[in-house]
């Protein structure tokens, strides 16, 4: 069995740390100059992430905007992007995702979800097909992004955690591709009430793993078993009534799902 090691390397942007992990079995053989280069248009680009959205810079578009100001929309293909993104979550999930917080447009919701995607695609795919990087990941607080090398047999590892202990594993998944969101009762911006303190969503992307997880705090273990059916998702979640249950393609051995 192939033995791995892990590069970290974290980039302090924005108002979370960006950790980017790559997995290789012989570190020697690594371009540390393409890693360098990569790394610094990471940080680049999550630099004109945080201009747009940052809501610390009352001159960003996201503060102008929730003060009235909605050039945005016309100027930057990146805030109209997200908030595009933001209204057909909100119609995807029957306003159980919401981008307003205390009344103004907010999109933190699905923002780090949609920034991974958007960095990893552009920046770490590609890393793949240089020696000695077998696979590669990108997180985000609870929100991460990953990918391994064709044709190999690496998996990364991810653990999911008791909300209420964190010492106390959950989960385990082992994905070759992927993301996987985790979202909780303090990260969740919904003040509905929910017997749901955990969900954790695999998928193909970050930001359907961060749209769903998100949704299905506010939706509760009553109607989120019908989106878990319709949409097909994948993950596990933490009621506290219910308990622990597993879902994966739609289908869960627990939680009464209509089809």
């Amino acid at each position: 069995m192939t033995e791995y090691k892990y590069l970290t390397i974290v980039v302090n942007k924005f108002d979370l740390p960006f950790e980017i992990k790559l997995a290789t079995p012989e570190p020697e053989v690594i371009d540390t100059e393409l890693i360098d280069r990569t790394v610094e248009k990471i940080s680049e680009n999550i630099k004109e992430y945080d201009e747009i959205f940052s809501l610390e810079n009352n001159d960003s578009i996201l503060t102008r905007f929730q003060d009235g100001e909605e050039t945005g929309l016309m100027t930057s293909k990146t805030f109209r992007e997200v908030y595009e993104q933001t209204i057909m979550a909100e119609q995807m999930t029957r306003h159980y995702f919401s981008s307003y917080f205390n009344g103004k447009y907010d999109p933190i919701g699905l923002l780090n979800g949609w920034m991974i995607d958007q960095i990893f695609n552009r920046y770490l795919l590609s890393l793949l097909s240089s020696e000695g990087i077998d696979g590669v990941s990108l997180r985000c607080g609870e929100d991460v992004r990953l990918a391994s090398r064709p044709n190999i047999d690496f998996r990364w590892r991810i653990a999911i955690n008791d909300p209420k202990n964190l010492g106390i594993l959950l989960a385990t998944y082992y994905l070759q591709n992927g993301a996987v969101s985790t979202s909780n009762e303090m990260r969740s911006l919904r003040k509905e009430k929910s017997n749901v303190e955990q969900v954790t969503i695999v998928s193909n992307n970050a930001l359907d793993a961060n749209i769903w997880s998100s949704a299905g705090i506010a939706a509760g273990t009553n109607k989120f078993p019908e989106f878990i059916a319709k949409y097909r998702l994948t993950g596990v979640l933490v009621d506290k009534y219910v308990g622990m249950e597993n879902f994966r393609d739609g289908y869960s051995d627990k939680i009464a799902i209509s089809k």
